[in-house]
């Protein structure tokens, strides 16, 4: 298994594209737990690519990147822990052809927009639902993304939603003044 450093302390992001954060959560269904994997632009805050699993092996994470990669340029650095799923040779094979550069931390702090999203996903969200089985679970998540990155209102993002952002940026040849600078414990 091959770790890889964090490529990403102290980056200044300007535009789309340039940080990919990834993590995987756990969520409760019936005493049963399943898994969801989400990965976000930092830049946009937009839930670029997502899955809902019942394990934890590479396989969902792999879709999750598939899907990201299917709407979106690939990023300059993807970045997320050192979890099996993300040192897998087909999850690694598959950011190298694309061009990124593979950026993993040690502590949550590191990948903090990624490990927030899941926080933010099961409290504004799944937690206000009643969840009963697998296949609802895979329903809300997908409604729930879809919600956050069309409605959900970020003060950092001059209170735009994710997909207001997006939209400023590519269709409307304005460029927003955002500017998200990674966190870096050895400045911050």
């Amino acid at each position: 298994r091959v770790a890889y450093p964090n490529l990403i302390k102290g980056t200044v992001v300007k535009a789309p594209s340039v940080v990919w954060q990834s993590d995987i959560t756990y969520i409760a269904v019936n005493a049963r737990f399943y898994y969801a994997v989400f990965i976000i632009d930092v830049y946009t805050r937009k839930i670029v690519g997502h899955r809902v699993s019942g394990h934890m092996r590479a396989e969902a994470n792999l879709k999750a990147l598939k899907q990201a990669l299917s709407t979106h340029r690939a990023p300059e650095f993807h970045h997320s822990d050192r979890g099996s799923q993300y040192t897998s040779s087909e999850y690694i094979n598959l950011l190298k052809t694309q061009g990124s550069k593979i950026s993993m931390g040690l502590k949550a702090q590191d990948n903090a927009y990624a490990e927030r999203i899941n926080l933010t996903i099961k409290e504004e969200y799944l937690n206000h639902w009643e969840t009963k089985s697998y296949t609802q679970l895979g329903q809300q998540v997908n409604k729930a993304v879809k919600n956050y990155n069309l409605k959900r209102i970020h003060n950092e993002i001059n209170k735009l939603s994710p997909i207001q952002l997006e939209d400023i940026y590519f269709k409307k040849g304005k460029y927003p003044s955002v500017e998200v600078t990674i966190f870096n414990e050895e400045s911050n």
